[in-house]
């Protein structure tokens, strides 16, 4: 599988995922990175059904993302990987699943979290575990549909910390 987006959306596959995001990068495949979800046969039983028949789906774990790369299943289809929060973004990064862009399109906010676009709040774990991908030359930008500008985190979040 050539993973073509990562995208963390705290509502996992929804309207926005199936009518834009699935036809605008040609994803052949939708892989939901979700622990908890992973382990809830009903859950996820759910949220296959929303897929169409054509796109082949996967929930795994953040953990067993790494290995459906090497699945002969997905051998050469396009993918989409939806998490549902920044800290598995970073977790699939650490673990080395190889992807080159990051969309941000939904988080929900905590007490101790700042609002950066209408759907996204950051705290400032989200903006270190940011600036450590992005200096190593993950792109991250937010965007909740295609039809919408991308813009570039760097341009919002505080830069008072170099980039590298």
């Amino acid at each position: 599988m050539n993973i073509v987006l990562v995208r963390v959306d705290d509502r996992l596959i929804h309207g926005q995922i199936l009518e834009s995001w699935i036809p605008f990068i040609k994803a052949e495949c939708v892989v939901v990175a979700n622990d908890a979800l992973a382990g809830d046969q009903f859950q996820r039983a759910i949220l296959s059904m929303a897929i169409p028949d054509r796109i082949k789906i996967r929930i795994v774990t953040v953990e067993e993302t790494r290995v459906l790369t090497g699945d002969p299943e997905l051998s050469g289809l396009s993918g989409l990987v939806i998490v549902s929060s920044l800290l598995d973004a970073y977790r699939l990064w650490k673990a080395d699943v190889e992807y080159r862009v990051l969309n941000i399109g939904n988080m929900k906010g905590l007490e101790t979290s700042r609002q950066i676009s209408f759907s996204v709040w950051l705290s400032d774990e989200d903006e270190d575990m940011i600036r450590e991908m992005i200096s190593q030359g993950l792109a991250v930008n937010l965007q909740s549909v295609p039809r919408e500008r991308e813009i570039d985190i760097r341009t919002i979040i505080d830069m008072g910390k170099s980039w590298s």
